[in-house]
């Protein structure tokens, strides 16, 4: 069960401005800026750490890696308390409930690299829609390499019970419930993989970029009848709502 981008292309400085590189312990992952002093990951991520919200480090606004070539600075926050969805379980198969918010140490200031995205309205459903996902995640399955440079594909959004039917071609016997949904291509090729879990599944509507899913799960990268799991963000959209309001009303 890993995640990371295959087949995709560099992004544009900016382009995602609302991604965020989430780093716990010697791990990282991806998240996404949905306030200005929250972002959005996935649980699996961050629920081993809900107690050391200490050890959990997020850098928004980069796109280089390791470089200050960019026009703007990216910024580095600390994380103050781990919200962890109170139906999220680890299973053998994809997590339940695989969602979570990081409040940062402080707000962070809006500029053309650090802008949130929107949630999308509660049970929202995008099948058909071609969506994108991003990360810093490693380009093909099993290697150690990752690259610097913010990558980010188009992957379809497809119906929850042809995602079960594409798996069980592979054997492959797996439950998408809900509050998940799958993005990708029959045929494979293109996906999220190790290092880009929690990053965002994101679409454009009239012009406003909406948080739809979150990256779960998957067997392999890119393999043929088995495209990438997510979480549902619209399945959590209210419960992430009254987080980040409570939190700004304290």
């Amino acid at each position: 069960m890993t995640r990371r981008i295959v087949g995709g292309s560099d992004a544009s400085f900016g382009q995602f401005p609302w991604q965020a590189f989430v780093q716990v312990g010697g791990s990282r992952c991806g998240g996404a800026l949905v306030s200005s002093g929250h972002v959005v990951t996935a649980g699996h991520c961050v629920a081993r750490s809900q107690h050391s919200p200490g050890s959990i480090k997020v850098t928004l606004g980069d796109y280089i890696l390791n470089s200050d070539i960019e026009s703007l600075p990216h910024e580095v926050f600390s994380v103050v308390d781990v919200l962890l969805h109170p139906n999220f379980r680890f299973t053998p198969q994809a997590d339940r409930y695989d969602v979570a918010v990081l409040v940062l140490d402080r707000a962070a200031h809006y500029k053309d690299n650090i802008k949130p995205i929107c949630l999308p309205q509660k049970d929202a459903a995008y099948v058909g829609r071609v969506a994108y996902v991003a990360g810093w995640g490693a380009l093909q399955a099993g290697s150690k390499l990752r690259p610097k440079v913010l990558q980010h594909v188009a992957v379809p959004v497809i119906e929850n019970n042809v995602c079960e039917g594409w798996h069980r071609r592979k054997g492959i016997d797996i439950r998408i419930y809900d509050e998940m949904m799958c993005a990708g291509y029959e045929l494979g090729q293109r996906d999220a993989c190790q290092g880009d879990s929690g990053g965002p599944l994101m679409l454009n509507q009239f012009g406003v970029w909406y948080l739809v899913g979150i990256v779960s799960a998957g067997y392999s990268c890119a393999k043929q009848y088995q495209p990438g799991i997510y979480h549902r963000v619209s399945s959590s959209s209210d419960w992430i709502s009254s987080n980040i309001y409570q939190q700004s009303t304290k």
